[in-house]
């Protein structure tokens, strides 16, 4: 349990000291949004793109800041029903203890402002990357390993061009792996568009993207080939997001579907978020379907879990 504490400290502490440095006077002065009980939904919503607008803006004009891209948390307990273990099965035979159905996932996920590109920064290039890790935790037969990391930097465009339906819009040339040796390793490169439109308390996102072609030799030893050739088969060629506010709370749909009618396959991720303190939420999260992880990515897979997050979306 000690190596959990650690890793929420280590998840703690660069968001932490980033929204400090903002937050004295700047933060003062712009008035702040603050969010209270009481706000109807769509009153709430709009607080809070406030909120993470007006410290992006500031975080804009200091140097060596970080700032929180996707949602940063540690999930102590996720059920998963089945852990995929069948390299690691094959290999050691008899001799293999097995992973464990329950184990921890956290999340660490920065972006940095590299250049604004307009006087109003409603134009700007950011550099992102986020690290998603399965641990083993309560796994002493194995000695506590990480069974899976998935490592994703990105290039990312966003632009607030102020259209009536589309709210704002990013373009992110996109890397994925879990940086593993042949047989192991899983990766692929994209180029994604992000089209997001807010009516009342919700958010509605479309994120398609195109993968980069690999080359595909069939050959498992050969390094530069493609190690997953058929991933989209399995998660599709979009993210599709619904994010409700109700006032303090919320509520998370993503999903994703080849659009195959024959061999129909896709995933989907339900979370609902509600305050614990000014600093933490708490969510319970429920997965079904393919693209768990990567390494996974073709393994029908369930997974409960509850946790704690230090920053969200909104």
């Amino acid at each position: 349990m000690k190596f959990l504490i650690l890793s929420c400290l280590l998840l703690w502490l660069p968001l932490g000291h980033a929204t400090d440095i903002i937050s004295n006077e700047d933060l003062k002065n712009s008035e702040l949004p603050t969010i209270h009980e009481g706000e109807d939904d769509a009153t709430a919503l709009m607080h809070a793109m406030q909120r993470k607008d007006i410290i992006e803006e500031k975080a804009a004009g200091l140097p060596f800041v970080l700032l929180p891209h996707r949602p940063n948390y540690v999930m102590p307990f996720a059920y998963t029903d089945r852990p995929y273990e069948d390299p690691y099965a094959e290999f050691l035979q008899d001799e293999w203890p097995g992973f464990k159905k329950l184990e921890s996932i956290f999340q660490i996920s920065v972006k940095y402002q590299l250049a604004q590109l307009d006087e109003a920064n409603k134009y700007r290039i950011y550099v992102a990357y986020t690290n998603k890790s399965y641990w083993q935790v309560y796994n002493e037969d194995l000695s506590r390993p990480f069974r899976e990391t998935n490592h994703e930097p990105e290039l990312i465009l966003q632009m607030s061009p102020g259209w009536d339906f589309v709210n704002r819009v990013t373009l992110s040339l996109n890397h994925q792996s879990n940086g593993q040796y042949q047989g192991f390793s899983r990766s692929w490169n994209r180029v994604i568009a992000g089209f997001y439109h807010v009516e009342g308390d919700s958010v509605y996102g479309i994120e398609p993207w195109w993968r980069l072609p690999e080359d595909q030799s069939d050959d498992p030893d050969d390094p530069k080939d493609d190690d997953n050739p058929d991933i989209y088969k399995y998660v599709g060629y979009a993210n599709f997001i619904w994010y409700k506010r109700f006032g303090t709370q919320s509520l998370v749909l993503t999903f994703g579907n080849n659009l195959d009618l024959d061999e129909n396959k896709g995933w989907q991720n339900i979370e609902w978020n509600f305050p614990l303190t000014p600093r933490l939420r708490g969510f319970i999260q429920w997965h079904e379907g393919y693209g768990h992880s990567l390494i996974e990515y073709n393994q029908y897979q369930r997974r409960l879990g509850v946790g704690i997050k230090i920053t969200d979306y909104l």
